[in-house]
């Protein structure tokens, strides 16, 4: 088997060398590394000049993480493909590692690594679980690496920082051209690709011998109410991706008959996250209510994965 690798940026000049260094330093190396640049405004592109073997995909406008993946993934012909952000780095054997789990599990169809922050000690991703109210939730996030126990295990999504695909799930997952939905632009397209694996009978796993860093938490405590006030704190334009991804996935991947009991506590849980990302902008729901073309797509991809599964 081979792999390759698919890294969206957008204005990362502070970690694209330290990411890029640590793809080309990998003991198995990539079959091919395509960065995907999102119309950066900073030196980001002048950083991607200094690594001639890397293919570069420069966009003109910023199209979104989840459609600047795609543009990678069509890149790519080998039988696992990594598709990570711009602020991680990979231990040197994480190629190998990861071909290796996938030669002993030929069930997997998507890999989430052990994603740790840039202290090395803390972990940000030990998979990607779902909660009672239907919202994604990092296994392990911010409990120290010393006082957790890791094993291999079926999950239920991957950590968008960094996931490792088959490419038998990557064509299962091709929905209408896209693996990624390029609805989403930003936020939730990990969730909503794991969730809509398992509907389609693709296994998600978590192995702790595949190893990255990540920066997104460094700064964050382990707390889940800080993650709820960092949501808050962004600007309105990305509070409206966050709210109207929430129910693009929720239109696309629930099922009634599995999830119907949960409906009490995703009403609880929305009251809150509605309120809490609208009340200084309420603008964000009427923006969401305009989004009935994106919500006639979810309809029709929700078809597409029932006549699938």
């Amino acid at each position: 088997m081979e792999i390759s690798a698919v890294v969206v940026s957008y204005n990362s000049e502070n970690f694209l060398e330290r990411n890029l260094r640590s793809l080309f330093d990998q003991s198995v190396p990539f079959q091919r590394v395509v960065v995907v640049d999102n119309a950066s405004q900073d030196r980001s592109r002048a950083v991607l000049q200094a690594f001639p073997l890397l293919e570069k995909i420069l966009l003109p406008e910023n199209i979104g993480y989840a459609a600047a993946a795609n543009r990678g993934i069509e890149r790519t012909a080998s039988d696992l493909v990594l598709v990570a952000n711009a602020d991680i780095f990979l231990d040197p054997e994480f190629n190998r590692r990861s071909l290796e789990f996938f030669a002993a599990h030929p069930q997997a169809g998507l890999l989430s690594p052990l994603i740790l922050r840039f202290d090395r000690t803390t972990i940000d991703s030990a998979g990607q679980e779902r909660s009672l109210a239907r919202y994604p939730r990092e296994a392990g996030y911010g409990r120290p690496l010393a006082r957790v126990v890791l094993v291999e295990r079926e999950v239920f999504s991957v950590c968008g920082a960094a996931t490792v695909f088959s490419r038998r799930a990557l064509d299962a997952l091709r929905m209408e051209g896209e693996y990624y939905d390029n609805d989403f632009f930003l936020f939730w397209e990990d969730f909503d690709i794991g969730w809509r694996a398992r509907l389609l009978g693709l296994k998600a796993f978590f192995a702790p011998g595949v190893v990255a860093y990540h920066f997104r938490s460094a700064t964050l405590a382990p707390s889940r109410w800080r993650r709820f006030s960092l949501a808050l704190a962004r600007p309105a334009p990305l509070r409206f991706h966050l709210l109207k991804n929430r129910y693009l996935t929720l239109v696309k991947n629930f099922r009634f008959r599995r999830d119907g009991a949960a409906l009490p506590f995703i009403l609880a849980k929305d009251l809150l996250w509605v309120g809490a990302l609208t009340i200084r902008s309420p603008k964000i729901i009427i923006a969401v209510i305009r989004s009935r073309a994106a919500f006639r797509r979810a309809w029709q991809k929700r078809r597409w994965i029932r006549d699938r599964e």
